[in-house]
């Protein structure tokens, strides 16, 4: 779960500062930067998939590794 929080950080560090004050909404703002950045390698293709961790799927993200 600490590789999954780096990557929630490193997520929250590129929103736009203008949002800060807004409350975040995982939708709206955190699920666009994964679908982008993560989910080529990390979303429901199998074969696609690096090192078996998906992010499109809560309970697959938040598993213990």
């Amino acid at each position: 779960m600490t590789r999954f929080l780096s990557i929630f950080i490193f997520l929250l560090a590129l929103l736009p500062s203008g949002r800060a004050a807004e409350k975040l909404r995982f939708n709206r703002d955190i699920r666009p930067i994964l679908s982008d950045k993560c989910f080529y390698c990390h979303g429901p293709d199998p074969k696609k998939r690096d090192s078996g961790m998906r992010l499109d799927v809560r309970a697959d993200a938040l598993k213990k590794r």
